[in-house]
């Protein structure tokens, strides 16, 4: 009965293999998990988890069938203090009263649907008319109240239609940290407020928003405690996760297997862990990255399967398509899950990494990351990343140094591509001290084995790159 191949995976011309985690009778429901070293640039976090691999032709733990039942939640549940959300009245540019009634319209219909998310507080808009005295601005005074964002924007006459843009600012900085505009025909103003308020609610209910920084910290990610329920550890894993380094790797996948442990059917969860466990891979040292690929490749299949197609989990399971060879299915599975993604910076910026190691549609790859980078004022700098690989694949080596600059400095896959890009246009001293920089940061590197951890495909790909180094003197043939 399982025709979605949630359980039970084939694997031509060799065999099957279960993909549910084994546990002891009595037992909880869990994620499975793999001894890893992952070494990070500048301390070694040591082992994290234990593995327990299903698999013919594997050491196989033999149980009774069994069906895998999540804990009750809310058994486990503490109050969580969400993050207040207030929305201001639009500002209207011009003297048109129509504007001013949809101005007021889109607000209220802003603070319902707001309302219903289980991610979000919201303050009442009549919170500041029982303070007739008040000489603060509207930001300034819902701040006051406790609002740790604020929703506003502005609409005008565009032509014969309307332009509205909508911007979130973080009351702690009175920065904007989410921006998007629109622009429709004036005798259309219900689909145009409905977009609107989708995108807000999208926004504000995703746990993996690239945008609001400060969503889930409230709660303390040192010491999660078992009190947490699995949306929650997803909130955590997923900020430390955009962190990008390997000391909030570790974190992350912490939090991700966490959740796992209170639901295994959680999708989120398990492709956060397929997510993190990639990010780690060039960092593992070479006795790890098998076990490390055998792990992310599960937890991309139960993201999948489970996901039913939601943005997340056809990301997820693009690298194991491409990890089978089906090039055709992996740009389906990406192309699928940005047109589900868009307005999620994070997402677009692992799509635009993936996109460019799995594929050959680098113009898009590119795109998704400069997708990425538009929509947030404070980009982290993997954003650059996969626009770097890609502008590299192309051909495009100066533009691949000017985005692979502005990556992070002290990760594998920026240092690699960027002393390949300055080997391919000339710079063959630039390569040699780029790569000597990550010789000092990671003692144990080596171009082979970042080779064997990184999925670069498809293989002429691969060869192209070690074509670069071999060629420049870099690595031995």
């Amino acid at each position: 009965g399982d025709k979605g191949h949630a359980v039970l995976q084939t694997n031509p011309g060799i065999g099957y293999t279960l993909t549910i985690p084994a546990r002891a009778e009595g037992e909880q429901g869990a994620a499975p998990s793999v001894t890893h070293r992952v070494r990070p640039i500048w301390i070694g976090l040591g082992a994290v988890g234990v593995m327990a691999v299903l698999a013919l032709g594997a050491l196989v733990y033999v149980t009774r069938p069994q069906t895998i039942v999540a804990p009750d939640a809310g058994a486990a549940t503490r109050a969580l203090a969400k993050p207040a959300v207030a929305a201001l009245t639009f500002d209207t540019i011009g003297d048109d009263p129509d504007l001013r009634a949809f101005a007021e319209a889109l607000r209220n219909d802003i603070v319902v649907s707001l309302s219903a998310l289980d991610t979000v507080s919201v303050l009442a808009p009549s919170i500041l008319s029982t303070d007739s005295a008040l000489d603060e601005t509207p930001l300034r005074a819902y701040a006051a109240k406790g609002a740790g964002y604020v929703v506003g924007g502005t609409i005008q006459s565009a032509g014969e239609g309307l332009r509205v843009s909508a911007h979130l600012i973080d009351t702690a900085t009175s920065q904007i940290v989410w921006v998007r505009r629109w622009e429709n025909d004036q005798g259309d103003l219900l689909s145009l407020q409905d977009e609107v308020v989708k995108a807000l609610a999208a926004e504000l209910a995703n746990p993996w928003s690239g945008q609001l920084t400060g969503l889930g910290a409230a709660v303390s990610s040192e010491n999660p405690g078992v009190d947490l329920t699995a949306a929650e550890h997803v909130r955590l894993g997923a900020g430390l996760f955009r962190e990008y380094h390997a000391q909030a790797f570790a974190g992350a996948e912490r939090h991700f297997r966490k959740a796992l442990e209170i639901d295994a059917q959680n999708a989120e969860a398990w492709a956060g862990l397929s997510f993190v466990l990639g990010a780690m891979l060039p960092l593992a040292v070479a006795e790890d990255i098998q076990g490390l690929k055998d792990a992310r490749a599960n937890s991309g299949r139960q993201a999948y399967h489970i996901g039913a197609g939601s943005g997340r989990s056809l990301l997820a399971g693009s690298w194991t398509a491409a990890l089978r060879g089906n090039r055709s299915e992996t740009l389906r599975r990406l192309n699928e899950a940005v047109t589900k993604l868009q307005g999620d910076a994070d997402a677009l910026a692992i799509a635009s990494l993936q996109g460019a190691l799995t594929t050959e549609a680098y113009a898009e790859a590119a795109d998704w990351g400069a997708q990425a980078l538009g929509l947030s004022p404070q980009a982290p700098p993997w954003y650059f990343l996969g626009p770097g690989v890609a502008y590299f694949f192309q051909g495009e080596a100066e533009r691949a140094k000017t985005s692979l600059k502005q990556a992070p400095q002290d990760l594998p896959t920026t240092m690699v591509f960027l002393a390949a890009a300055h080997a391919a246009s000339g710079d063959v001293d630039q390569a040699v001290a780029t790569l000597a920089r990550l010789r000092m940061l990671q003692n144990d590197f080596t171009l082979k084995r970042y080779f064997a951890a990184e999925l670069i495909v498809p293989k002429p790909k691969l060869d192209a790159l070690r074509a670069v180094f071999i060629t420049n003197g870099l690595m031995e043939n």
